[in-house]
């Protein structure tokens, strides 16, 4: 029997793309040629198993209880060599899932943010908490409510280690070689960035298990950025949230992916079970460090479409497998967020290039140019509505008030600072990941706390 709530978030991210406009959209070339791309999309719904009483409004699981929050397609990554140069404004990874849950954490700003200016709001997703201090600490004032699950879509498989099986027969049916590449391809410029071996890209298919960076040429310079398998799989550690939105809204179990949705011929099942599943790389690279990664992890289920669920129209196979129709990825993202509260504001809509919003170029100083997903601008956001929370009294004052902050001091000092090491500890477990050098750094301007005596 087909998952009929999978189906449902499916149907709902399609249709959506299909409302999106045309410059959203891959194109059809003058040479005759169409551009393909993946989708992805992040929908938040109540539990089936919920009970009737426990759902806001008393209401049971139906369409009005599942919401799309964002959307996105790409498949681009910067090189290692862009990353001071784009001083948080400038996206690092454009690859379609990746977008999209960057997407989500906006949306939820944004939801905190109608919240704390609108009294007489409800959110259906998310609910305050009545004490968030405790002694000499305190927990972010928001939660998501008991029973939301968030779900994941994407029409083509992650790269990385759960697509190897599915590279490697893809290849082999379009008579492609598959042997390993160089070796001194796949480290290419290793030196420069941490003197020793860096992980995988695309080549040595054979290598199963092993962290790999974003594929690319094998002439092409080094991204640092991990494979979206492998950054999916660290989730399953963290949960969705990312810095600086765990400010604001407390670590639960609902913060986790419940279930990724995938269609059939984009699941392997000896892939998937190896890079995600508990009984894969992950129960042997911990056992081999003594720890037990069970009590860290929240495993998503995967969900595969029915073998005649409607397709998306730009993906890769359904352009190969026309006839003399030539087909290439095409080099621009979209990005849709829905809009929301209790006013339907406008969803937001951008086309990116090279990770800054399309019009604009990639290095210059305009910060217009920066998607509203960009570090910069949720950073300015979060503080924002963080000095919002400390005003209202729902949590206590910051000692940087008013002070010129770097990016990754602020990110290290608060409580994403125990999940980086969360990380650091699982990547580890699997033979480590090097340090990332150059960085994307900035200074972040912490507006003074203005506290009224009514506050």
């Amino acid at each position: 029997m087909p998952d009929l709530l999978a189906t449902h978030i499916a149907d709902l991210a399609l249709n959506t793309f299909t409302s999106l406009p045309t410059k959203c959209k891959p194109r059809t070339l003058a040479d005759g040629s169409r551009e393909w791309t993946p989708m992805s999309a992040v929908a938040l719904n109540y539990s089936s198993s919920l009970s009737i009483t426990s759902a806001p409004n008393g209401s049971q699981l139906h369409s009005g209880n599942i919401q799309l929050i964002s959307l996105a397609t790409g498949t681009k990554s910067l090189p290692v060599s862009a990353l001071p140069k784009c001083k948080g404004l400038v996206l690092h990874d454009c690859h379609a899932e990746i977008l999209a849950l960057r997407g989500l954490n906006y949306w939820l700003l944004t939801e905190v943010e109608r919240l704390l200016s609108d009294d007489e709001y409800k959110s259906q997703w998310l609910e305050v908490i009545s004490s968030t201090r405790s002694g000499s600490t305190s927990q972010p004032p928001f939660r998501f409510r008991q029973g939301v699950e968030l779900s994941l879509f994407s029409t083509e498989a992650p790269c990385g280690d759960a697509s190897m099986e599915l590279l490697m027969a893809a290849s082999e049916a379009a008579g492609k070689d598959i042997s390993p590449w160089p070796t001194a391809a796949i480290h290419k410029d290793a030196s420069s960035i941490s003197g020793k071996a860096l992980p995988l890209g695309r080549g040595c298919f054979s290598d199963l298990g092993a962290l790999r960076r974003k594929p690319a040429r094998a002439d092409a310079e080094i991204s640092m950025s991990k494979s979206c398998t492998d950054k999916l799989m660290l989730k399953q550690f963290t949960g969705l949230l990312g810095f600086p939105l765990d400010l604001l809204i407390q670590h639960s179990p609902e913060t986790f992916l419940r279930r990724f949705i995938v269609y059939r011929e984009q699941y392997s099942e000896e892939g998937y079970a190896r890079a995600f599943g508990s009984e894969g790389r992950l129960k042997t690279g911990f056992a081999s460090k003594g720890m037990d990664w069970g009590v860290l992890a929240r495993f998503f289920e995967v969900c595969t479409l029915p073998s005649d669920f409607r397709r998306f129209g730009f993906e890769k196979q359904r352009g190969m497998q026309e006839v003399n129709t030539k087909s290439k990825v095409s080099n621009t993202s979209a990005l849709w967020i829905a809009g929301g509260g209790s006013q339907q504001s406008t969803a937001v809509v951008e086309i990116l290039v090279n990770g800054v919003k399309q019009g604009f170029k990639q290095f210059d100083e305009q910060e217009r140019k920066g998607s509203v997903i960009c570090r910069r601008i949720m950073i300015q956001k979060a503080v924002q509505l963080q000095r919002l929370v400390q005003i209202r009294g729902m949590a206590p004052a910051d000692p940087d008030n008013g002070l010129l902050c770097n990016y990754s001091r602020l990110k290290s000092s608060h409580s994403h600072g125990h999940k980086k090491n969360l990380k650091q500890l699982v990547l580890a477990s699997l033979g480590g990941w090097p340090k990332e050098y150059p960085k994307d750094e900035f200074e972040i301007d912490l507006p003074p706390l203005q506290c009224s005596n009514d506050s």
